[in-house]
């Protein structure tokens, strides 16, 4: 008690437990803090949250990579907005729809009588009408042609934009005019029938079949026999026009009337060398024979 009493005498605070309490409580704090106040001084700390950087030190750096790459992002979508923009028009404007065809045809560049096939047929063969000029496809476009149009042996399409297509086509060689069961056909040198004669091909060779066959557009006829009458036309120009049967073959009359029978193609030569001796001996002798038989060379006949 005697130091406790001391302590009182001297003006010294309490030191017990509590005695600091009350004091650290009763010290006015805002004199060592200077403007802060009272409830600022008593107010309970707040706890302040660690930045985002701080607790993830990768996000600070990932950040600019993540904005980069939703920026690419959107100019990949409005660069795919914008073609898709752009091909719809080129497909679906009616400017880049096909609706007619420049057709150029070889016969007629050529000088010849007539073409086999006018632009119209080509046109539809060609099925273009109302395709968009990006859907043709020029070697497609060529075969169907040709496969419809049998007369037709080379075509080539040419595609311009907005909508120019350009076909060129090559018809098939027009030899003979084949004439049988009251109808005339054109054919080519392989033996081809490729249409009806329109009578505007007088200069070809004629062909008269005396057998009075059927002959049908596509088909074919006796390749011999235009062999041989290429071959007479050779060796006797000034003639024309020709008979064939298949008794017979190749025949044609002179210009008295008389019929001579040539056969097929082999040794032409020599049976028209053979037609040239029989003619004199005819003429010296004044005779005016039925026919003239030169199918058998070496042994000409006449009667």
């Amino acid at each position: 008690m005697k130091k406790k009493e001391q302590r009182r005498a001297r003006g010294d605070r309490p030191t017990t437990r509590r005695g600091r309490r009350s004091y650290r409580q009763s010290v006015p704090l805002a004199a060592h803090l200077g403007a802060a106040s009272d409830d600022e001084v008593h107010a309970p700390a707040r706890r302040r949250r660690p930045k985002a950087s701080s607790r993830f030190p990768g996000l600070s750096r990932l950040r600019p990579a993540v904005m980069g790459m939703t920026g690419s992002r959107l100019l990949a979508l409005l660069l795919v907005l914008a073609m898709s923009g752009l091909l719809a028009w080129f497909f679906l404007d009616p400017g880049f729809f096909v609706y007619q065809v420049d057709v150029q045809d070889n016969a007629l560049q050529q000088g010849a009588f007539s073409a086999l096939v006018d632009a119209k047929a080509i046109f539809q063969a060609s099925a273009l009408d109302g395709i968009s000029v990006f859907y043709i496809d020029p070697s497609k476009v060529s075969e169907d042609i040709m496969r419809r149009l049998p007369n037709v042996s080379q075509v080539q399409v040419h595609c311009e934009l907005p909508s120019h297509v350009s076909i060129h086509i090559a018809e098939r060689d027009v030899r003979f005019v084949w004439r049988s069961a009251g109808a005339a056909f054109l054919v080519d040198g392989e033996g081809r029938v490729l249409g009806p004669a329109d009578g505007s091909h007088d200069k070809l060779l004629s062909i008269h079949d005396l057998d009075e066959r059927a002959i049908q557009l596509g088909g074919r006829v006796d390749l011999g026999a235009l062999r041989a009458v290429d071959g007479l036309h050779g060796l006797l120009p000034e003639i024309k026009a020709f008979d064939y049967s298949q008794a017979k073959g190749v025949s044609l009359y002179d210009s008295r009337g008389w019929p001579i029978y040539f056969g097929d193609d082999e040794r032409l030569n020599e049976k028209v060398s053979s037609l040239q001796a029989v003619m004199v001996r005819i003429l010296s002798r004044d005779e005016r024979p039925k026919f003239i038989d030169l199918r058998f060379v070496g042994s000409p006949y006449y009667e």
